[in-house]
């Protein structure tokens, strides 16, 4: 969800990389296609699960896009994922990236991820390097669409204290769309709603997961832009995951998150 953030002006995060036209319906209707496609993944039931376990979970997000000169930025994400109660962290995440923006609405970025995951059985870690590709489009008044790909090589500690690291591939696509719900364009407080979407893949990920399916994410949430770079969103996430074995897992996830940008080039 940071990449609706990632604009080359601070005065303009709203516009997410910049103006891109949609206007052409044909595109619009394709576009749209594709997002259903993927949420239809999500809602169609493993055949292979015997059951799915519920959980109730909340997630504290920080995403945050730095810009440093006119090609080259920063990405940051930090998130604490945690039970029910808010009392203890299930998951932990530290995602920095270094961004080259290849035009006002596209970028890449290549980073690395800390994350710190507790189990029934302990403490283990997974360390991953992650590739992107990135376009956003905009279209009518405030509203935006963005596509993301990303490619992560993931590598995991047995959560039982064996030596040695699980290793794997993963592809996630990513859609959110953004529909502003402001009529006032001067207003320093924006609402907005955000729709999003995005849905995991294995690849060469024996060790973590043999099954192509992973997991699926759908997020509905309402926001507010301030003062052109800082959102202010809560949501909800339906998180559908297909782990070893034959129970699936639904997390249903109160998602609270902060989206940031700052522009540290000057002018010209």
């Amino acid at each position: 969800m940071e990449s609706d953030l990632a604009h080359t002006r601070v005065s303009e995060v709203n516009h997410t990389f910049g103006p891109l036209c949609l206007g052409n319906p044909p595109m619009l209707s394709r576009i749209i296609a594709i997002l259903a496609a993927v949420i239809f993944i999500k809602i169609v039931p493993n055949a292979d699960a015997q059951s799915v376990q519920h959980q109730a979970v909340n997630w504290f997000t920080y995403f945050a896009h730095y810009r440093l000169s006119r090609h080259w930025g920063m990405h940051l994400d930090i998130q604490f994922r945690m039970d029910a109660q808010a009392q203890r962290a299930n998951q932990t995440l530290l995602r920095p990236g270094l961004q080259y923006l290849l035009s006002p609405n596209t970028n890449l970025t290549l980073g690395y991820a800390l994350i710190g995951n507790s189990s029934p059985n302990g403490y283990f870690s997974e360390h991953r390097l992650w590739q992107q590709y990135l376009h956003t489009a905009r279209w009518g008044s405030g509203h935006s669409m963005t596509h993301r790909l990303r490619l992560e090589e993931r590598w995991a500690a047995y959560s039982d204290g064996r030596r040695g690291w699980r290793e794997g591939l993963r592809f996630r696509y990513f859609n959110r769309t953004i529909f502003n719900l402001s009529k006032n364009p001067s207003r320093h407080v924006k609402p907005y709603f955000a729709l999003q979407n995005e849905v995991f893949i294995n690849t060469a990920a024996r060790q973590l997961n043999p099954n192509f399916f992973d997991q699926n994410r759908l997020l509905l949430a309402i926001g507010v832009l301030h003062n052109g770079h800082t959102r202010l969103e809560l949501g909800y996430m339906n998180q559908y995951i297909n782990p070893i074995g034959n129970v699936d897992i639904i997390n249903h996830v109160l998602h609270f998150s902060i989206l940031q940008v700052l522009d540290f080039y000057p002018s010209e």
